[in-house]
């Protein structure tokens, strides 16, 4: 067991790499077109995927939910007419959101639209793995890892599939800094830093890094500490973070009214 007394919970999307956009408007948005169609309604669909996914405050979802909140929206605006009730069961399940929980329930219930659900999953992730390749962190992420770990216990909190988190860290030249890599087989963010940080440390001493308002969340679940990675401002964030907000976090003064002014300004950004 590793004698370091801090632990940095890094989110990967949208956080170490540029690919939330990816994801979102290159692989899930073109798959919903291959999957429903939607030809005529195409750049509204557009706009209200990436609307919820990318700069709402629920900027970060799991792309289940995250496909049924879009799905509602279109159903509000009457511009989709298919019965999502078996996607609503499946969200709120319980089950978990992972492929073969998709599979499961699939089996179990026989839903058709679920079926296009499945495949809609499985193309887009086709298509994100075609889309990241060779794909580089951004600027200071690097930098900031490498200079964490020296005092820190660096793990991977994230709700994308494992083994993309590990071509991504792998090829991205950033896998040595992790000593985990946790994705959505581990079960949700709050689920992994519970398992990997509470109680092996001071809560000062766990801090997580992230993009979305979920990650926020995750870390305060156990009453860790959190940087914000604010969208759009990727690199300045990282910048700051390397030549500043590490140091305080180490100094063991980031509680309270350093925090604070990170995290009113990430709320800004969802305003």
């Amino acid at each position: 067991m590793s004698d370091k007394k801090f632990f940095i919970g890094v989110d990967s999307d949208g956080t170490a790499f540029d690919s939330m956009t990816i994801k979102h408007t290159d692989s899930f948005i073109p798959a919903m077109f291959e999957v429903w169609g939607l030809e005529d309604v195409r750049e509204r669909v557009t706009e209200i995927e990436q609307y919820i996914n990318l700069y709402s405050k629920d900027r970060g979802i799991n792309r289940f939910p995250g496909l049924l909140m879009t799905f509602e929206k279109m159903i509000e605006e009457g511009i989709f007419d298919k019965d999502v009730k078996d996607l609503d069961a499946f969200v709120k399940s319980g089950r978990g959101f992972s492929t073969k929980a998709l599979e499961d329930f699939i089996e179990e219930t026989g839903s058709e639209f679920l079926k296009e659900v499945l495949e809609w999953n499985n193309l887009s992730d086709k298509l994100f793995a075609e889309n990241c390749k060779d794909i580089q962190p951004f600027d200071f992420v690097k930098q900031s890892l490498s200079k964490a770990q020296e005092k820190a216990v660096i793990g991977v909190i994230s709700s994308a599939t494992k083994e993309g988190l590990e071509t991504d860290w792998k090829g991205g030249g950033i896998a040595q800094y992790a000593s985990v890599i946790l994705g959505k087989e581990n079960g949700s963010k709050k689920e992994q830093l519970k398992s990997e940080a509470d109680g092996k440390y001071d809560k000062e001493k766990i801090l997580m890094i992230g993009d979305a308002i979920g990650d926020l969340e995750a870390a305060k679940s156990i009453d860790a500490l959190f940087y914000p990675i604010i969208a759009g401002e990727e690199e300045a964030s990282w910048e700051k973070f390397y030549n500043e907000a590490l140091d305080v976090f180490f100094s063991g003064e980031y509680a309270g009214e350093y925090e604070k002014a990170l995290i009113d300004a990430f709320y800004k950004r969802f305003e």
